[in-house]
């Protein structure tokens, strides 16, 4: 969960708080050019993927922070392959990963 203030000093950026599985199916969000998140466990990636996944623009970058951790990499591999997802992936030094979405 985050505590920060709903909209940033620019109004450009809204921090929605609350767990991920809570806030996300109703996230007043249209489209993502960048999706980025940490999630450690197998439920956070999925329910983010889930969610907001199909609002990444075409051209857009998803960037995961825990790619290292087994559950993590567990959720995205398996999100990945029940969707067909087949954009290259790059490992990203450290933990994470990242691909951009094509199709």
């Amino acid at each position: 969960m985050c505590g920060w203030p709903t909209l940033s000093k620019d109004g450009q950026v809204r921090f929605l708080k609350g767990w991920f599985k809570d806030t996300l199916p109703s996230a007043p969000i249209k489209k993502i050019a960048v999706l980025r998140f940490d999630g450690d466990m197998y439920g956070s990636p999925m329910d983010c993927l889930y969610h907001l996944y199909p609002r990444v623009s075409k051209g857009g970058f998803i960037i995961i922070d825990d790619y290292c951790l087994p559950n993590c990499a567990d959720a995205v591999n398996n999100y990945r392959n029940m969707h067909g997802i087949n954009d290259p992936m790059y490992l990203i030094e450290g933990c994470g990963c990242y691909w951009r979405k094509m199709e």
